[in-house]
Parts: structure tokens; sequence; C-alpha cells
């Protein structure tokens, strides 16, 4: 698909759609809803995630943002599919549209490719392995070849916007590692002026209109090993070039993540938003409706509980427990029946068995899960990856006969048993939190509360905030679609001020403890 977002195109968009409230992307010369679709778990495999955009762009939703590791590249696919269709069926128009990318995690598909090129000896400069299965690069070649793959999924000839994705992943990597916090810093900035060097010259090349970077630590303390600095990467881009395409952030804020105008970490004092709005970057915040906590995660929206199916909690600890059990004896017979099996090397089963310990794991931390939300990320991330991982690596053994299979189902089983389990233990909490948090802040902040439910009102509030250009939302079914949009069609009679800010996340730090 030719064409790339341009002003006219989203500006009649926008008079398409009076209904909808649009503004322009900071010094990025398109207008943009405020509320953009957000891809992060969108999976080709699902039709529903389909229907759900396209449902968002024919209703005037006109900002997609997605990256090359949401679901190992499928949600590029999704996009480019439903674009080409809407294309073709001239419903919507491609400079009417205004996507984001983002390169620099690899993983899945990515990460065995850059295994295959190590091997061939070929392999990616700056690339740093945080843990197995992920990894980082931001190195020029690398983000060619990925704009390159990314742009082939999309469908398109021009990304509006390329972001650099969580670079500040690598000093993480390097506090693991014991490395000094400047040495750090000094190395990542390094990292990024080339990074940004090869990306104007993708905006030269017409494969990108400009670029950004996406990174968690731009709303942290000055003071944490992982945050990055605003001011210094303006200076990078002002060094390469005054008339530089350095134009669009992304980071978390909600409701009780609010960082980014708390936290004077910048520049002579400023927040991230303020530093952003004096040298017009376009704002784009994730993570609308997920507070992450430290250890505790949850969901800023109305929980949805069938009492029927509420157990006692001793119950729900004693359901728990049984399926523990399960685990455990289901691990043992693995590790002392199935391993033993196997034509492997001993520090090859001593590393699998240690993989086999999912058992062990939840019996210690399972009441420190906090949220049905947090379980389920359990579920998604670590359950089954782990599952696959040691299918892969009996099978490639050649261990994988028909009764080993059987009891890897039955380990899946047992631990989805759990998981469930666990749910149903921490439905109810949520239900309340939920229930507590609509009414504090109905106190507190009355004018944020009229509307449906709290999902519309965290939106609202990030709505309310001037310098948040859109508010990313993960909207996988058209029904979520459907919720933003009621919200999105409200006037705002108020804005959010720096000292509403802090008495709201105050509010729920009360709340959850």
């Amino acid at each position: 698909m030719t064409g790339k977002a341009t002003r006219e195109g989203t500006q009649r968009l926008a008079q398409a759609n009076p209904h909808l409230f649009y503004q322009q992307f900071g010094s990025f010369d398109v207008w943009i809803s405020q509320v953009g679709f957000g891809t992060y778990r969108i999976d080709e495999q699902d039709e529903q995630y389909q229907q759900a955009l396209r449902k968002a762009l024919l209703e005037g939703i006109n900002l997609i943002d997605t990256s090359s590791m949401y679901t190992n590249g499928s949600a590029e696919k999704v996009i480019g599919h439903v674009l080409k269709q809407l294309i073709s069926e001239e419903k919507i128009k491609r400079e009417e549209l205004v996507i984001v990318s983002k390169a620099g995690i690899v993983q899945g598909e990515d990460s065995e490719e850059t295994t295959k090129r190590t091997a061939e000896g070929k392999p990616y400069q700056d690339f740093t392995t945080v843990h197995e299965g992920m990894s980082i690069c931001i190195h020029p070649e690398y983000l060619q070849d990925q704009l390159t793959r990314s742009l082939q999924r999309l469908q398109v000839d021009t990304i509006d916007c390329y972001m650099l994705h969580n670079p500040e992943w690598y000093l993480l990597w390097a506090k693991m590692k014991k490395i000094k916090q400047q040495e750090a810093y000094d190395e990542l900035l390094e990292r990024i002026e080339k990074a940004f060097r090869h990306l104007e010259k993708e905006v030269e090349s017409g494969r990108i209109q400009c670029y950004g970077v996406s990174a968690n630590s731009f709303v942290s303390n000055a003071k944490e090993f992982d945050f990055v600095a605003l001011d210094t990467l303006w200076e990078i881009a002002e060094k390469i070039t005054p008339n530089h395409h350095f134009r669009v952030i992304q980071f978390p804020m909600n409701m009780y993540e609010s960082g980014a105008i708390l936290e004077k970490s910048h520049a002579q004092g400023k927040s991230a938003l303020l530093f952003a709005k004096e040298k017009g970057l376009g704002v784009m915040t994730n993570r609308t409706l997920d507070v992450t906590a430290k250890e505790k995660i949850f969901r800023l929206t109305n929980i949805q509980l069938d009492q029927s199916a509420v157990v006692d909690e001793k119950e729900a600890i004693r359901r728990i427990k049984d399926c523990l059990n399960r685990v455990d004896d289901v691990e043992d017979q693995i590790v002392y029946r199935v391993l033993p099996l196997l034509k492997m090397e001993k520090e090859d089963v001593k590393e699998l068995k240690k993989k086999i310990s999912s058992g062990a794991t939840l019996r210690k931390y399972w009441k420190k899960l906090y949220s049905a939300t947090n379980v389920k990320n359990v579920r998604s991330f670590l359950f089954e990856p782990i599952i696959e991982d040691i299918r892969n690596t009996i099978k490639k053994h050649g261990g994988l006969d028909d009764q080993t299979q059987q009891w890897l189902d039955t380990y899946k089983a047992a631990l989805m048993e759990t998981a469930e389990a666990l749910e149903s233990y921490y439905a109810p909490k949520d239900y309340q939190r939920s229930l507590d948090i609509t009414k504090e802040l109905t106190r507190v902040k009355p004018h944020l509360m009229t509307t449906d439910n709290l999902s519309q009102s965290a939106i609202r509030t990030m709505r309310a905030t001037p310098e948040v250009h859109s508010v990313l939302v993960g909207m996988r079914r058209e029904h979520y679609v459907e919720d933003v949009l009621m919200e999105l069609k409200r006037p705002l009679d108020t804005f959010m001020q720096e000292e509403d800010w802090h008495t709201m996340t105050q509010t729920l730090k009360a709340v959850i403890g």
C-alpha cells in the first residue's frame, strides 16, 4: 500500500467525525484520535481481533500502535490485512491513518534468526542477551532489517513513526552484570546516537516519516538505574542535525502511575510531560488500564463477578493446594521417569530440571500474585512458554514419544487448572478493589467518574491531561471498541492539573495498600 499519513488526510478524517476529538501529534504535522488502537496481544489466529480493528478504523480511530515483537510479528500482519481490505473497499484512505511501530526487543522468530546468524559467524553488533529467549538490539543493521520486515508484514511503503522499543532494558541487563551505572548509561547513549543517525537516513529514504523512543523509565525517578533522560536524547538528536525527525515518545501513565507529571527528573527539574510539551514531542501513553506497581498488577476496569461461582476463601485455598500437589506429582514423574530415558549430557539434564519447577515456585509465591490479571500473565508468559520450551528440548534429544507427550499434556493441564483455581481466589478481591477505587475517586474527583464504568474514567483522566496527545488502549474485541468510543464522544468539561494527579494517585495508593 502506497502513501503515508498527511496533514490534509488526517484533518479530513477529523472533520468527518466531529463527534470525536483529534489533535495535532506534537510537531509531527498529522492529526490523531485521542485514543489509539494498541496491538500488544493481537494475533492473526483470532478473527475477532481483525473485527475489532476494522470497527475502530471505520469509527474514526486513526492511530495504530504496534511492534515487531508483538505476538511475534503477528500483530503487524493483522494490521496489514485489515488495512489492505478497507483501503481496497475504499472505506478508508492510507493518508488518514497514522501507523506507529517499534523495534529493539528480540524474541520469537527474530531471536531464532539472530541465533542462526551468530552460528554462521554473522552476528549483529551491539546484541545483548538479557535472558534466554529475549535479547535487545538497536544497532543500525538490525533496525534496517527489522524495518524491512515490518513494512512487509504491514503491507505498506512507509511507517509514519518508527520507535526504539525499551532501549533502557540494556541498563537493567548492565545492573544484573554489575556494570557501573555511568559506564552503562554512556554505552546506551552511544547506541541510541547510532540508531538516531540511521533513522534519519530511513526518513530520507521515505521508509519512515519520523522516529521516537518508547521507554518505561522516562517517568522514573532520576536515581533509578534504568532512568533515561529525555533532554539527553533531545541533545543527541540536535547534535545530529537541527532539522532532526525525533518527534514522538511513549511511556506508561494511568490513574496510579503518574511519574510522567509528578517526577521532576528532566532538564531544569521538569517532568517528562512538561519537557515533551516544550520541545513539541508527540506523546503517547500506554498501560492506561493496566497498573503495574512493583508486584501489584491489576486492571482499572469494573470486574464482572458471578456471585454464584464465588467460593469461601478457605475452600479456594484448599483447591489451590490440591492443584499444587498435582503439579508436584506430575513434575516428579517427568524428572524421575522421563528425563532419565533421554540421551542428554548431565548439564543439559540439570538445566532442564530447573525449568520443571513451577510447582515449587507457585507454592512459594502464589499469595503475592495480588490479582487475577497477574495470574493470567503468569499463565501466558510463564506456564505456556516453559511447557513449549521443555517439549522442544525433549524433542531435540529424541525423547518425545507418545508417553512423554502424554506426560507433558498432563503437566500443562495441571498448570492450567492451578491458574483457574488462582483466578477464582483473586477474582473477588479484584471485584472489591474496583468498587473501592470507584468509591474513593468519586469522593475526591467526582467529575472524572461521571462515566459508565471505571475503564472509561481511566481513559477520561488521560484525555483530560492536555500534554497527552493519544492514549493507547488494547481493544481486542468489538465491545472494547464500543466502550472506548462511548467515552470519546463525551465532551470534556475540565482538565487535569498536577495537583489533581497528586490527589488521585495518593487516593489509589491508600486503596491498594
